[in-house]
């Protein structure tokens, strides 16, 4: 049933009545009370008790849209409040009418449709004269809550991109505490957020790496510069890992201060590959210290002879001075003569020594410039007596204009001398001829040939010959070739093997002349 025009009409008079007398309390407030409703930072409406609009403020116009003359006695709802939010308004409402007030965050549409996110707050105030009225105050948070739909959606791509991430991923607060630890993190240590954040994570660092751990966090935080540490971190099955942890500071869009991000790589196997390179290294530093062993082994009957000459000299030489000395008129002149003899045959001696205990001694690699032509005919000295207790002859062809070169003496040393004994080796059950030769290769490089008649490269195994442990001597090491090429690379050379066109081989390598060549590991 329809109510009848004059009860509806009754009903507007009574709506007016209201808001008139509404407005006539809102005036009698004192005029400095009104400046600060129209000033106020917020856009503000005072209502009656049925959410009709009363006045309203230069914010809320700027705000909305609506000049005060299009919203007054008029439901404040039916103009501001999107259709999806009537219900939740209308709660506001009803908390206003049992003398609530209402405060809280939402979304509030403008004169020309578009919406804009506000923060409300809804107070009930009785007048002097016991009216009513309601106050509506908003403030514009649209950016803030744009910026805030930024931030979620920079957290939720860092924490896709942190989730995905081959590397453990940590982040603590301004107070240093741990505050995220990414999903590669969490697997890793098998233990949970809750578990991890804030010292718990120390919980998973080797008992003797804890105090290092701060040694190394603490003072940069306290700088708020970067660092970086290693230390073991227990894995989920419970193994400690080698891990290296890199942190630096990080800062707000205002530059302020918000902690440290950092991220963990697991280095175990890494550091494992080092010691063993180490120990390999050590390794083939042992068998070249063995090779030069076993070379003395084969030189000991030769420098019997070449060491029993000069001292055999020297002791003639003393007996003579002696004499000399002894005679009723001794003769200095002959006597002088004679030590002089004898000081020369010691020295020779000596020298022989010196060359021996430079290929025997253990010392790192010492680098100078170097005449290889004289550290061939070292070891034509070395080698002489062996040479002549058998029916092998030996020659040098070598190129007196060849320029110095910076190397290891005692290296090339050994290499001359593993090629040269491999040689005479090789031709032990016939008369053969062993040539050494220098000369200038077509790049610039030295070339150094050891070439010999013997029986030849061992036949299908060419490929195998400067492998470790490879040999065809029953009791061979099977170390020298492989040293040898070792040593030459290490000086920026190369070494090969050629078969003879008749019998016999050739060993050749290239060295780098003048000082081009870079120091190489200790052989």
């Amino acid at each position: 049933m329809r109510p009848s025009r004059s009860s509806v009409h009754e009903s507007y008079e009574r709506v007016d009545e209201e808001l008139k007398q509404t407005k006539d309390e809102v005036q009698k407030q004192p005029p400095w009370l009104d400046e600060l409703f129209e000033q106020a930072p917020e856009a503000a409406a005072v209502l009656n008790t049925d959410d009709r609009i009363v006045c309203v403020n230069k914010e809320f116009t700027r705000m909305f849209g609506y000049e005060p003359d299009e919203v007054l006695q008029r439901p404040i709802n039916d103009l501001i409040v999107p259709e999806a939010l009537v219900e939740s308004a209308r709660e506001y409402t009803n908390q206003l009418k049992n003398g609530g007030r209402v405060e809280g965050e939402t979304i509030r549409r403008r004169k020309d449709g578009s919406e804009i996110y506000v923060s409300l707050l809804a107070i009930t105030i009785s007048t002097t004269s016991g009216e009513v009225v309601n106050y509506a105050l908003y403030r514009d948070i649209t950016e803030r809550k744009r910026a805030e739909e930024r931030l979620r959606e920079s957290e939720a791509r860092f924490q896709a991109m942190a989730d995905t991430a081959p590397v453990l991923i940590w982040m603590t607060g301004t107070d240093g505490l741990c505050n995220y630890f990414n999903k590669p993190w969490l697997e890793f240590t098998g233990r949970t957020m809750e578990q991890e954040i804030g010292t718990g994570w120390i919980q998973g660092v080797h008992p003797d790496d804890v105090q290092g751990c701060f040694d190394g966090f603490l003072p940069a935080f306290h700088d708020r510069k970067s660092f970086r540490m290693e230390y073991r971190l227990r894995r989920a099955d419970g193994e400690y890992r080698w891990i290296i942890e890199s942190g630096i500071p990080r800062y707000t869009g205002v530059g302020e201060f918000a902690g440290y991000i950092g991220s963990n790589i697991d280095i175990t196997d890494i550091k494992r590959a080092e010691e063993e390179r180490q120990r390999l290294h050590q390794l083939e530093a042992d068998l070249a210290h063995i090779n030069r062993v076993s070379m003395m082994g084969e030189l000991a009957a030769s420098l019997g002879h070449e060491i029993k000459q000069p001292i055999a000299s020297a002791v003639l030489n003393a007996g003579a001075c002696a004499r000399w000395l002894q005679r009723d008129t001794p003769d200095i002149t002959e006597a002088r003569e004679a030590a002089s003899r004898m000081v020369k045959d010691v020295g020779r001696a000596a020298e022989i020594f010196d060359r021996v205990h430079s290929l025997y001694r253990r010392d790192t690699s010492e680098w100078e410039l170097l005449d290889l032509n004289e550290i061939i005919r070292e070891m034509m000295v070395l080698l002489h007596d062996k040479v002549n207790r058998t029916s092998i002859s030996i020659r040098t062809e070598l190129d007196l204009g060849l320029p110095l070169i910076t190397a290891d003496r005692v290296q090339l040393q050994q290499v001359l001398m593993n090629l040269m004994l491999n040689g005479i080796e090789a031709m032990k059950d016939a008369n053969g001829e062993l040539t050494v030769t220098s000369k200038r290769a077509e790049d610039g490089q030295l070339l150094i040939s050891v070439s010999d008649s013997g029986i030849g490269l061992p036949h299908g195994e060419m490929k195998h010959i400067f492998e470790a442990f490879f040999t065809t001597k029953p009791q061979g090491t099977g170390m020298g070739l492989s040293i040898s090429r070792r040593i030459i690379e290490s000086h920026g050379g190369r070494l090969w093997a050629i078969s003879n066109s008749e019998c016999g081989a050739t060993f050749q390598f290239t060295l780098p002349s003048g000082l081009a060549a870079s120091s190489p590991p200790a052989a």
